[in-house]
């Protein structure tokens, strides 16, 4: 009984003890606001994981999503999953927070963070739309399970490089992250691919020779096959076919089948160097065929036509391109500047075929046909070579008698679309996917998302006000936080 009334005195003491009570009614405050934080904390980081609330207070918005983008992504009818592939540490945090948008704007959209140290089988598990094994320990992989069809995406799909004369190197421009991926996922979720085949088993073009060519058709988000006729593959009406500068001539078999390909709408894409053999008998007969004859020799710019060729190069042509329904786009656009190094030349046929429409595309501007004879190495112009100005490009109709139309390009140089550095300074992408489009005459997955600015302005007082605000508003919180658990103590 003494026992218990010590408790009863202790208890009543601690009652009438002020600093006792308050500094225990201070611990649980802050006991409970510390708790609250927590949960608050952890209600908005799963709010904002699963709905991607996260203010965007990037330089570029690089890291938000503008209404093409929403809208594709709201039509979305088909499960996309994107594997991050990221290095174990420093992953483009920029990127990661755009995924995540993409994450929570759609239940067929899933994305994850993957290592190739801790999933080795992703390198080969997926290839590309190119049909090459681009996984790298620093791509996204864009796949859609019900098409089977995929994309990988490095780093250089994501930027837009320009030369930079005064350094000597490509500087990074402009960042493409939102209209890469969103493009991307459009493309997987496709029934059927915009294709261009390749012919090959003529010693045409390597893949390692068109590696450039077939990386700017993929990032266009056009499918690239190789077609090898004299293995049994056929080809497809629907799908343009290239020849890319052939050193081995058709077989009989393999003509009737393009014949055949042409008759069914097929189109051709056709490039001869003038390196290339003029007597392939049965390719000549394929361009006879769309009113085009090869000339011989290289197209060589006469000296005083400067506007004609580039710098002090006369064998490196900057031709005159032709308006023409093919080609007004571009020349609307003014995107005309092409560089054609050790050009073939072309001649249209006088007079054409039954149901041909054959005209240049690309002109040069005063030339000569230089022929290049063993022990005779010159350029400069020699007695008895060809002059004037000359078709280095043609473009062909061909109708049949029931009405079908086949259509026939030609260059006289396979760099143009080949060279890393053609690509960056000169029209000749533009070039190359208009082309491709009039022939196929089927537009690619292609969205107008403007990208976003790599490099920071100078800041203004209207950028940097957002994070004035965020810098005082902080510690005033704290400061209330501090009297909420003072201002009882004041008097203890």
């Amino acid at each position: 009984m003494s026992g218990m009334n010590k408790q009863n005195a202790l208890w009543e003491k601690i009652k009438c003890n002020r600093k006792l009570r308050c500094g225990g009614f201070s611990a649980a405050l802050t006991a409970c606001l510390v708790l609250l934080v927590a949960l608050a904390a952890a209600l908005c980081d799963g709010l904002e994981n699963r709905f991607a609330l996260q203010a965007d207070f990037s330089f570029n918005g690089a890291t938000s999503q503008g209404e093409i983008t929403r809208s594709a992504i709201a039509q979305l009818e088909k499960d996309v999953r994107i594997y991050a592939v990221v290095p174990e540490v420093g992953g483009d945090e920029n990127l990661l927070s755009l995924l995540n948008r993409y994450d929570a704007s759609s239940n067929h959209v899933t994305v994850t963070q993957e290592s190739l140290m801790k999933n080795p089988v992703l390198k080969t598990h997926f290839t590309d739309a190119a049909g090459t094994n681009q996984v790298t320990d620093d791509c996204l992989i864009i796949n859609c399970p019900e098409t089977g069809l995929s994309r990988v995406l490095s780093q250089m799909d994501f930027s837009y490089r320009s030369f930079n004369m005064e350094t000597g190197f490509f500087d990074e421009t402009m960042l493409s992250y939102e209209k890469a991926i969103t493009e991307a996922i459009l493309y997987v979720t496709q029934e059927s691919v915009p294709t261009v085949q390749i012919l090959s088993g003529h010693r045409e073009k390597s893949s390692e020779e068109t590696d450039v060519l077939e990386e700017t058709l993929t990032e266009s988000n056009y499918k690239v096959t190789r077609v090898n006729l004299a293995a049994g593959d056929r080809l497809n009406p629907a799908d343009p076919l290239m020849i890319l500068s052939p050193q081995y001539d058709l077989t009989e078999e393999e003509l009737d089948q393009l014949m055949d390909y042409a008759r069914a709408g097929g189109d051709f894409f056709f490039v001869s160097e003038y390196t290339a053999p003029l007597d392939l008998s049965n390719f000549n007969a394929l361009l006879r065929a769309y009113g085009v004859e090869l000339l011989p020799g290289l197209a060589v710019a006469k000296e005083e036509d400067v506007n004609s060729y580039y710098a002090d190069y006369p064998v490196i042509l900057m031709p005159y391109m032709q308006d023409t329904d093919v080609t007004h786009n571009l020349v609307t656009e003014n995107e005309t500047i092409l560089l054609i190094s050790e050009a073939r030349a072309f001649r249209v046929q006088e007079p054409q075929p039954d149901g041909v429409m054959a005209y240049p595309l690309l002109m040069t501007g005063d030339a000569y046909l230089r022929t290049v004879v063993d022990g005779d190495d010159t350029v400069e112009q020699q007695p008895g070579d060809a002059e004037g100005q000359f078709a280095v490009s043609v473009w062909s109709d061909k109708m049949f008698e029931d009405g079908t139309v086949s259509h026939l390009f030609t260059l006289g140089d396979c760099n143009v679309f080949m060279d890393y550095w053609m690509q960056m300074n000169t029209s000749s992408t533009p070039f190359l996917l208009q082309i491709i489009h009039s022939l196929q005459e089927r537009e690619p997955v292609s969205l107008d998302i403007l990208p976003k600015p790599a490099q920071r302005e100078s800041l203004t007082l209207g950028d940097i006000t957002p994070a004035v605000i965020v810098i005082v508003m902080l510690p005033l919180l704290v400061l209330l936080g501090a009297l909420l658990v003072l201002v009882p103590r004041k008097n203890m």
